[in-house]
């Protein structure tokens, strides 16, 4: 005997499917959390505000993405019974539905490289971010839970879905009274749910009601962030204090100073060395407690002969990180500066100042030209060559075996071509290098499978191997007549995915190492001072002692002993800085829309640079007048 469907009124219908999403939603929520429970380290009644926002952003999502869903089936007219009028309905349905799942699921492996939800600025990163056809399968491949769960919820939420079925319509005929007042509340409440309430529409940055700033990915979704994101002007003029203030607190034109003493020759050259994803986490030199692991035991023989700083990144992608440290601009938005549409105004960079002086500037990058449009900044910013794949490969260098299959020629053989290629360029030069081993998908060549092993992350080995290519590069190097007339500047272009509790939090997401050896002064120290990404430019051009003037972000380190460090993490602004007393610790300041966070004098200091920044950034003002 066949058994009787079981069959709902048009309102309980539309109730019931919403809620079945909102419930799809809150699993992929989990599933996000369990994917990154190394992160998040949620501590007792967070929970229950954790919960309470997902629900209402959680309502919000399924109000926003179902919302022609709802129109179709609550607007009171007889075609909601039609079966083509369905059909479509039910294929919108789907489609939000899919919308909701896809991204959540996909940054639930993506999240642990750059601690920030999705947002609009992924339409134009995926255009610029490389060979995706070649990387897919690898994603596929190495995050297969990344895809799996998210199909498997999905394909629970159609049998679900499928058992679902409305009643004809028989029950509302001559009833107009009833259709009118159940789609006028169930309008209502749509609305009321779209909006969050009947107040001011919610806003990503109003997930810090619910919970601290380092959680409010537990809160907000990536779906709904993309939407909220899709149409909001990237930055907005701020005047938290007054210009002057501002300017005073956080001084953004950078002259020389006519009493400085500059500890390098003006005709010095400048080698300065980019490690891909390579994090303070991964260092002995940076973890000297008894028993620490290490996975970069020549940089650590390295380090005794040089100046070791708190090295901080300014964002958690490699195209933030190059023009953190070649232009001084932070980025402190979700898209990264130089694709954005600010990308295209009037800005200067290092090897700009560095060219008015007599110096040659030339960039090396391993991968193939257009990724990341790295090549394209480069040539805005004053390089006057950039080398690749396409020339590594054009001058008929190395092996096909070189190619990594993914981004570009493994480091230790294209760095055995760039420390030669740096011996062809004029002195004085500055020369960039920039390695690509240590990413996903983690290649390195066979014949060193079995003396790098790794560990608990697939990274490791990859450090390990780009290690030793540096080992090689520096061995090359000592040969070189330009060696000992150098200096070496190392560091990374953001730090790599954390992996213990001390590199999981505000402190410890963007740590990475900044190196100073010079071969004439190979004296080893260690100044505890945070150097981050954007203090390099002034830096450098305060240790050559040129006469320019210029916008900048970050600082001299000569100028102060105290340094700091900015980086806007997941929709909020962050600021670490070195505590007046004692500088091995640090004070954090956080502001995310209404929520502020720490000392009321870095509070400041931070408003002043978001003011500085934001301003000068829409005034088109990042050029000294």
């Amino acid at each position: 005997m066949k058994r009787k469907q079981r069959q709902q009124g048009i309102y309980s219908f539309i109730a019931l499917k919403s809620l079945l999403t909102l419930g799809v939603l809150l699993l992929m929520q989990v599933f996000f959390y369990l994917c990154n429970l190394h992160i998040f380290r949620v501590e007792g009644l967070e929970w229950w505000g954790i919960l309470t926002g997902n629900l209402i952003f959680g309502a919000a999502t399924v109000a926003t993405f179902l919302t022609p869903w709802l129109l179709m089936m609550l607007i009171p007219i007889d075609a909601r019974w039609k079966r083509g009028y369905r059909i479509v309905a039910e294929i919108l349905y789907l489609i939000g539905i899919i919308l909701i799942i896809i991204p959540r699921g996909a940054n639930a492996a993506y999240y642990q490289f750059t601690y920030r939800l999705l947002s609009d600025e992924i339409f134009s990163y995926l255009g610029i971010s490389g060979q995706m056809g070649s990387l897919a399968p690898h994603f596929a491949t190495d995050y297969w839970y990344a895809w799996v769960f998210p199909l498997v919820i999905f394909i629970f939420f159609l049998f679900i879905n499928g058992r679902l079925h409305l009643a004809p319509q028989n029950r509302y005929k001559g009833h107009r009274t009833l259709q009118l007042t159940g789609s006028l509340l169930g309008l209502t409440l749509a609305f009321f749910f779209f909006r969050g309430g009947f107040g001011a529409m919610i806003q990503p940055s109003h997930a810090t009601r619910f919970c601290p700033p380092k959680h409010t990915a537990l809160v907000n979704n990536d779906a709904y962030n993309i939407v909220r994101t899709l149409f909001t002007p990237e930055l907005k003029e701020v005047h938290y204090l007054s210009e002057e203030e501002a300017s005073a607190f956080c001084p953004t034109l950078h002259t020389p100073s006519p009493n400085s003493s500059y500890p390098i020759s003006r005709t010095k050259n400048i080698v300065l060395i980019i490690v891909e994803s390579l994090g303070q986490e991964f260092m002995g030199c940076y973890n000297t407690a008894a028993g620490a692991d290490t996975r970069t035991p020549f940089l650590d023989s390295l380090a005794r002969y040089c100046t070791l700083y708190d090295g901080r990144a300014n964002g958690k992608k490699s195209i933030e990180g190059i023009t953190a440290i070649n232009t001084s601009i932070p980025n402190l938005m979700a898209q990264p500066f130089t694709n954005s549409k600010y990308g295209e105004d009037d800005f200067i960079g290092l090897p700009t100042i560095l060219k008015r002086h007599g110096y040659y500037n030339a960039f090396y990058h391993g991968t193939y030209n257009g990724v990341m449009d790295f090549d394209r900044v480069c040539a805005k910013i004053g390089f006057d060559e950039y080398l690749g794949k396409n020339e590594y490969e054009a001058e008929g260098c190395g092996h096909p075996d070189d190619y990594d299959g993914a981004w570009g020629i493994l480091d230790e053989p294209f760095l055995q071509y760039t420390v030669r290629h740096i011996g062809t360029l004029p002195n004085p030069f500055f020369a960039e290098v920039f390695t690509v081993s240590s990413h996903h998908p983690y290649p390195i060549p066979s014949e060193y499978k079995n003396r790098f092993v790794g560990g608990k992350h697939p990274i490791l080995k990859c450090v390990e191997y780009t290690d030793y290519a540096l080992q090689r590069f520096f061995e090359e190097a000592k040969k070189q007549p330009w060696y000992d007339s150098t200096l070496f500047i190392i560091t990374g272009d953001h730090s790599g995915p954390g992996l213990s509790n001390e590199y999981n939090d505000y402190d410890g997401w963007y740590r990475i190492p900044m190196m100073v050896f010079d071969p004439q002064h190979p004296e080893g120290a260690l100044n505890h001072r945070i150097f981050q990404q954007i203090d390099l430019f002034p830096t450098i051009v305060g240790w050559l002692g040129f006469p320019d003037s210029f916008i900048a972000f970050g600082n001299n380190i000569e100028s102060s002993k105290l340094g700091r460090q900015v980086y806007f993490g997941n929709g909020y602004y962050c600021l670490v800085s070195n505590d007046r007393n004692d500088q091995t610790k640090h004070n954090i300041a956080i502001i995310q829309g209404a929520c502020e966070i720490g000392d009321t004098l870095e509070l400041k200091y931070l408003k002043a640079l978001i003011q500085q920044y934001n301003n000068r950034v829409l005034k088109n003002k990042l050029i000294a007048q």
